[in-house]
């Protein structure tokens, strides 16, 4: 075995170029599944070490409106009593109430200044029963004692060693937190849990009696979650039959006056990481994307595996004599196989070694591609089983065919040199079958790479009804600490005092995926119609800011609560109006008796992201700062002016608002982060399409390699009667290129059936045309070429005496 291990390694050292090229290709599959692997075990790994949660279910509302349905995790307030009061003992009822609290006071030991903390994520109310459910492991404290007192809380070891970074987890017993202005005592400390889980809260307390015996049924939050951990399907669908009727009891009425038709049903825990609807702490994943990531890496395997079958069929015709020698000495088809299996292992592990470098670089270079919280999870000894099976498989893959076809031949005539005639007689159809199938997937990822480049580039730079260029947003501060209480419209007017500022308006940025919502009545011609519209605050400098264009009447007067409104073009056609002018001088009511006048219409603009329709749209008037929420700045056409304009804005903050951090953004920043999803998928079919083609043009190589040795005297022949290099050349390239052509005509239509799918998904899109699909075309074909032109030119160029010299 040593010596066979030696051979090996003398060969590849040999062939310095086409064992590098191996390892490159290989390296790059291996790299691919190892990654998502990784990934996909750790998604798959959430909540599974919950103690039976088979048995655990989530509370969900299934909800219909204006005939959409949609599910939604959070239950109302008066849920959980009632089935806390009425469960029997064979339920374990589980709320979990996220809490908020504007700053945390810590005191420290040795008379040193407090710790103070702002706004800390991660704090949840919940009863003693939450450590039931989950297996927390205890350092401090116990379960029993953990909410005895109603300012009691729990701490995660990591969040105490925040907290209390000179007090180890056992001595923190009794250790005061101030929320806010209330205090709270340490009651016990727990270990984070060991698995990737739905619940990542760090600090634990009772729930707040306000939220405890709060009896209401209208109201829904996603921050008031709820679990029933039961083995009885007939407690569970007694608990349920129990919320449905006291629903139906104090709320539905209300509800189906608004258009609104809810049922409460439960969700297995075990799905709750899949479902996207049911997540409140952004951890969740759809199932397609670990599809498509498992898919992206098994191609990518497959490529590397074609590509080494291609590299290694393609040497041999220059181990043609060694073969024939091993055969005459007695050397076994078995042996043979075995010996060339051993090469290709020790290839694959080479390939290995050089894949960890490769998968550390693109965890440095694309983080925004690895799950939060993988890096901690500790699966190392399933990830190396999985690379000792893939080590094993690649090896048997890779060479299983280059082995049949050194067993294949006969000894005689690999010592006449003549291996090249019996695979020339098979006209390489499998090998040509590979290249094509390789440039099948590259075809497939270049057309998606610029279908999807193409479509971001129009969410970019399509109009969306309202200007956006040089305009930087700051959020209102909010905080009772941080002087919210001071009047926005102050800093407004000190900041238009300076020529540097172009424009400054208060309100509702004009476009993102949140928005208020309201319901309103208008009585037309053919009796009342309900409208039901997204609402935004602005003040009366916003239109002019953003040059929204009004179509009629005029803009809205600066008032202290909304009394005037503009409504876009898109709200004419439900209220029954058929133009502009007419709408002008109508009021909508709405059920308080509150009377709404619209001044005016302005033009349609996307108020969300263009993966919806636009929809009927308000704006009404607001003076108060947790209305308007945000200032929009206009800055300077001279960008010179810029760095001078910021310094003044941030001079007249420290004025009004010195508790309150100065942080300001640009609106067309903030625009493309509606489209963060959409700019990863995008990073990532480049990075498997660059990938894809540099695999497919190894094999090419290869390919390209071997016909090239095999043509060697039929070349000679060509030159000694006069052809020139150019002819021999784009005779040795046109093969390559029908290939190519042939991957060309079967990828094009899959890629037009895939992108439409995706492209789906946006209600403004672009339309597919043809030379998006010649354009990628051309680009398969260019490399391609460039690929096998350098073995072309050097054969075709090879002096005649050496290819026609007799053996």
């Amino acid at each position: 075995m040593n010596n066979k291990i030696k051979t090996t390694l003398r060969y590849l050292w040999r062939n310095k170029l086409f064992t590098a090229l191996n390892m490159i290709g290989l390296s790059i599959g291996i790299s691919a599944c190892w990654l998502v692997f990784s990934i996909v075990h750790y998604e798959l790994s959430f909540d599974k070490k919950i103690p039976d949660i088979e048995h655990v279910h989530q509370i969900v509302s299934r909800q219909e409106f204006e005939g959409k349905k949609s599910s939604f995790a959070g239950v109302p307030l008066g849920m959980a009593p009632l089935l806390a009061d009425e469960s029997l003992d064979d339920a374990l009822i589980v709320p979990i109430y996220n809490q908020y609290f504007e700053r945390l006071s810590i005191p420290q030991d040795h008379e040193e200044e407090p710790l103070i903390l702002d706004e800390q994520e991660g704090i949840v109310g919940t009863r003693a029963d939450y450590f039931q459910l989950l297996p927390y492991e205890w350092i401090a404290g116990n379960a029993e004692t953990a909410f005895l007192q109603p300012n009691n809380l729990v701490l995660t070891e990591e969040r105490a060693r925040q907290y209390f970074p000179k007090n180890s987890s056992t001595e923190l017993l009794g250790k005061v937190i101030v929320a806010d202005t209330t205090q709270f005592v340490v009651s016990g400390v727990v270990r984070k849990l060991s698995f990737p889980s739905s619940f990542n809260a760090q600090v634990f307390m009772a729930i707040p009696d306000k939220e405890w015996h709060n009896q209401n049924w209208s109201g829904m939050n996603s921050n008031h979650t709820l679990y029933v951990k039961t083995k009885n399907q007939a407690s569970l669908k007694r608990l349920l039959s129990m919320v449905i009727q006291r629903y139906q009891e104090t709320a539905a009425k209300e509800h189906e006056k608004l258009g609104a038709k809810i049922n409460f049903t439960s969700s297995p825990l075990k799905d709750k990481h899949f479902e996207k609807q049911f997540d409140t702490e952004g951890s969740s994943i759809n199932k397609k994307v670990l599809y498509g990531l498992v898919m992206i890496g098994g191609f990518l395997l497959i490529l590397a595996c074609i590509n080494y079958v291609n590299l290694s069929t393609s040497q041999m015709p220059q181990r043609a004599k060694e073969i024939g020698v091993r055969k005459t000495l007695g050397a076994s088809p078995l042996y043979l196989t075995a010996n060339f299996l051993v090469e290709t292992l020790c290839t694959v592990l080479l390939a290995l070694l050089l894949s960890w470098p490769i998968v550390e670089l693109f965890r440095r270079i694309y983080p925004e591609f690895i799950p939060s919280g993988m890096e901690q999870f500790n699966n190392n000894w399933i990830v190396v089983l999985f690379l000792f099976i893939l080590v094993l498989l690649v090896s048997l893959l890779g060479g299983l065919y280059p082995s049949y076809l050194i067993n294949k031949v006969r000894s005689i005539d690999t010592l006449k040199g003549k291996i090249e005639t019996k695979i020339k007689g098979t006209r390489f159809s499998l090998l040509k079958a590979l290249i094509v199938f390789q440039f099948v997937i590259a075809q497939f990822f270049v057309v998606g790479a610029l279908i999807i480049g193409q479509q971001l580039d129009f969410t970019l730079q399509k109009d969306l009804g309202f200007a956006h260029d040089a305009i930087v947003t700051i959020r209102m501060p909010y905080k009772s600490y941080q002087n919210a209480d001071v009047d926005p419209f102050l800093y407004k007017q000190a900041l238009s005092k300076y020529p540097e500022i172009a424009n400054i308006a208060l309100g509702h940025e004009p476009q993102n995926n949140s928005h208020w919502g309201d319901i309103y009545y208008f009585a037309a011609d053919t009796g009342q119609v309900q409208l039901h519209a997204p609402r935004k605050y602005v003040d009366k400098d916003f239109v002019d800011l953003y040059h929204i264009e009004l179509l009629a009447g005029r803009n809205i007067q600066q008032t202290d609560t909304m009394r005037e409104v503009l409504i876009n073009e898109s709200t004419l056609k439900p209220l029954g109006i058929s133009s502009p002018e007419q709408a002008v001088g109508h009021i909508l009511t709405q059920d308080d008796n509150k009377i709404f006048s619209i001044v005016g219409v302005f033009k349609d603009f996307h108020q969300k992201s263009l993966h919806v329709k636009i929809e009927p749209l308000i704006l009404g008037s607001s003076n108060k700062s947790g209305q308007l929420q945000t200032f929009h700045i206009k800055l300077p056409n001279d960008r010179n002016l810029w760095t001078k304009t910021f310094a003044l804005m941030e001079k007249e903050w420290k004025i009004f608002y010195p508790n309150a951090p100065f942080e300001y953004k640009f609106a067309d920043e903030k625009i493309k982060t509606l489209y963060g999803t959409e700019h990863r998928t995008a990073k990532l079919i480049d990075l498997a399409t660059g990938v894809t083609i540099f695999i497919s043009c190894l094999g090419l190589f290869g390919l390209a390699t071997l016909t090239a040795f095999q043509r060697t005297k039929e070349i000679g022949i060509r030159k000694v009667l006069g052809a020139s290099v150019s002819g021999i050349v784009a005779m040795l390239s046109k093969d390559f290129v029908r290939l190519v052509v042939i991957a060309i005509a079967i990828a094009s239509p899959i890629a037009w059936w895939a992108m439409n799918k995706w492209l789906e998904d946006f209600a403004y899109r672009i339309d597919i045309e043809w030379w998006m699909f010649a354009l990628a075309g051309s680009v398969a074909v260019v490399i391609a070429l460039l690929t096998v032109s350098w073995q072309a030119i050097r054969a075709a160029m090879a002096n005649p005496v050496d290819s026609l010299r007799d053996e």
